[in-house]
Parts: structure tokens; sequence; C-alpha cells
């Protein structure tokens, strides 16, 4: 049985840790269209048409692809001046409560995201700028980076029912 459970966090950590190259990618990709529009905007007076749709794309794709690994890494926003009050066995209790939440919303946005983005699909939707750009794409990534950061909270909330335990037996 942990040889399994381990098989699948690694598995959901190789997933996390793909979204979030990818995710690094595209902030490249970001850094670079924004200064090539910064030059031939302000050096050469010839701004493009394209830079400020794509500049959007490129950040939803940043944010949402790489909050599973920030999950990961434990960086995400805490409430630390209220929970650092509470016992250890508080905390973790604490943590695996508001872990259910966030699972349960994150799965909500897959869903419904991946609804939206199926329509968009189905619609032949695109934005309505000249680059005529297919929505379905830059909407798949918000149910996609929601259902990572989900399954990157199974593993947290594993982390903490073993501390509970440790702490338990301790």
């Amino acid at each position: 049985m942990e040889k399994i459970v381990r098989g699948i966090t690694s598995g959901i950590n190789r997933l996390t840790w793909f979204s979030e190259v990818l995710s690094e990618i595209a902030l490249l990709g970001l850094l670079l269209l924004v200064f090539h529009e910064v030059v031939v905007r302000y050096v050469f007076n010839s701004p493009t048409l394209f830079s400020v749709e794509i500049s959007e794309y490129l950040l939803v794709f940043v944010a949402f692809l790489s909050a599973g690994w920030v999950l990961k890494e434990d960086r995400h926003v805490q409430m630390l001046a209220v929970t650092n009050l509470l016992p250890e066995k508080s905390r973790l209790w604490a943590d695996i409560f508001t872990s259910f939440g966030v699972m349960i919303f994150c799965g909500i946005l897959a869903w419904k995201g991946g609804q939206t983005t199926i329509m968009a699909y189905a619609g032949g939707y695109h934005s309505s700028s000249l680059l005529n750009f297919p929505l379905w794409i830059p909407y798949s990534i918000i149910p996609f980076g929601a259902f990572i950061l989900g399954i990157q909270y199974i593993i947290r909330i594993g982390d903490r029912i073993k501390a509970l335990a440790k702490a338990k037996n301790g």
C-alpha cells in the first residue's frame, strides 16, 4: 500500500513540476513579449496589435499553472498571525480542514472551467481582436491549473495526517 501511495505522490509531484516548468517558460515568453513591446512602442513608435492580448493569456497561464507548485513549496498566503497562536495539533487539524475546503473549490473551478472550455470549443468562440484567437485554449488553462492545485492538496492533506499521527504517538 505504501508503494502505491508513493507512486501516486510521485506522479502528482511530476505533473506539478511539469506545469511549473511550463509556467516558467510562459513567464520568460511574457518577459520577452513585454520587452519587445516597450522597445517597438517607445523607441520605434510602432506598437504591435497583438502584445496585450497574448500577454493577458500568458499571465493567466503563469498564474494558474504555477499554483500547484507554489502549494508544494508551501508558499501560498497563510494566516500565520492566527494559526501560530494554536497548538500544533489544532494547527494541523485547521490545515486539513482548510485544505479540504480549497480542494472542493478547485474541483468546482475545474468542473465549471471545463464546461466553459467545452462550450467555447463547441461554439467556435474566438477573441474579438484582430488575432481572432480561439478562446477554448486560454479557457482550458484554468481548469487544468485548478486540477493540479486540487490534487496537490491531496498530498498536503496526507502529509498533515502523517504529522498528526506522529504528534499523537510522540
